[in-house]
Formats: C-alpha cells, sequence, structure tokens
C-alpha cells in the first residue's frame, strides 16, 4: 500500500458483530501492520491453531475484512491479506440493535485495553529502547471545557492532521530511521461534574484532575 492513502471499512450493524472477537481483530490488526500472510503463519505468531485461525479468515472474509492473496499462493497454500487500512464506526450507528450494541461495546472496550497493555509495554521497554524514540514518543493529558460540537469539530481536525501526515510518511522514500508507530485519540467526558456549572479554561487546567498540558512519556 506504499504511497496509496488507506482505504477505510466502515462498520454496520453485521460486521460490527463479525469482528466483535479477540482473535479476529488480532487479525485483522496483524495483517495491516505485517502483510499479507496464511492461516499457518498467522496461528504461529498470534499463539493461536492453524484451524482457528484458518476459520476465522474466512469469516472475516464473508463481511469484506480479509481478501484471499491469489498472487501469492502454491498449490493449496492460501494468503490472505487486509483488505483496508483502518476500520471506523460511531456507536450511535447501532442504536436500537441490542447485539449490534453489545458487540460495538466489546469492541469498544477491546480497543481501550489493548491501548492500555501497549502504554504498560512502552513503559517497560522505554529504559534501553533508542533515546531518539524516547524522547519523540509522548502521552498528553489536557482538561478542556467544550461542548460536543466543539469535540467533533477539534477531533475532525486533528484525524485530518493525522492523516495528512500518514499520506507524507507514505509518499516518501524509504527512511531506515521510520518504524510503525501506534497513534491513540482519546476524547472523554470528566465523570466529575464542576460546581457551579462550565469554569473558564484557565480554571480548568488548575484543577487536579489532570496536567493542563503534554507530558512526555
Amino acid at each position: 500500500m506504499d504511497g496509496e492513502r488507506p482505504t477505510v471499512k466502515r462498520l454496520d450493524a453485521e460486521s460490527v458483530r463479525a469482528l466483535a472477537h479477540p482473535l479476529r481483530v488480532r487479525i485483522v490488526g496483524r495483517l495491516r501492520r505485517t502483510g499479507p500472510a496464511t492461516a499457518t503463519s498467522l496461528a504461529k505468531a498470534l499463539g493461536e491453531s492453524s484451524g482457528a485461525t484458518s476459520y476465522h479468515l474466512r469469516a472475516l472474509a464473508r463481511y469484506g475484512f480479509v481478501v484471499e492473496d491469489r498472487g501469492r499462493g502454491r498449490g493449496r497454500e492460501r494468503w490472505w491479506r487486509a483488505a483496508q487500512g483502518m476500520t471506523s464506526w460511531r456507536p450511535e450507528d447501532f442504536a436500537g440493535d441490542p447485539a449490534a450494541e453489545a458487540a460495538e461495546e466489546w469492541l469498544s472496550g477491546f480497543h481501550a485495553r489493548t491501548a492500555m497493555e501497549l502504554i504498560d509495554d512502552w513503559s517497560r521497554r522505554r529504559p534501553d529502547a533508542d533515546p531518539a524514540w524516547v524522547s519523540a514518543a509522548e502521552q498528553s493529558d489536557y482538561l478542556l471545557t467544550m461542548t460536543p460540537d466543539e469535540v467533533r469539530a477539534m477531533l475532525a481536525e486533528v484525524h485530518e492532521v493525522v492523516l495528512r501526515h500518514r499520506q507524507a510518511a507514505l509518499d516518501r522514500p524509504h527512511d531506515p530511521a521510520a518504524r510503525p508507530l501506534r497513534l491513540f485519540t482519546l476524547a472523554l467526558p470528566d465523570p466529575v461534574e464542576p460546581e457551579g456549572g462550565a469554569r473558564d479554561a484557565d480554571d480548568a487546567d488548575d484543577d487536579d484532575g489532570g496536567p493542563g498540558g503534554g507530558e512526555r512519556a
């Protein structure tokens, strides 16, 4: 996919139910990060049986998450690749469908837990990591006072910036210093309601609930 803008799989009620399985999420993620693979090589990489990976690959293919890479197969060997580079969904898309709502809640929770595991893993690796990456990696925590419309507008700008930089990285010549990077965005309403209504931004930044600016990881 070098030089190509990543395609997006927009989930509907059927596809969100199909994806809401831990091994299926891991298979799709692995294919997107490392490229085409067979059921056997995926099983080895993910610590599963080839029977399990083969079964779930066929299920993922039925719902358009993966496709067979026919140019690689030899004999009965079947190679698979991710059909898209990204997955997108909105929880409100599944309102009124209890099964899809439950699948979306599980999927969102799985991704949140995966993010925490990656943060913990980086914390363990950081003492021995490349100093350049220690300096570049970052975790930031901002406390803002915004309306839902303002949050949507802000996140639309953030996503636009991320995709622009992703495309620039795909378009440039190979750089040996480059490596895969995981970038997460979270914008969650604080469970604590401020007394007396909304506060000024300066007051919010002084709250003990989080730093008022970026913090290096």
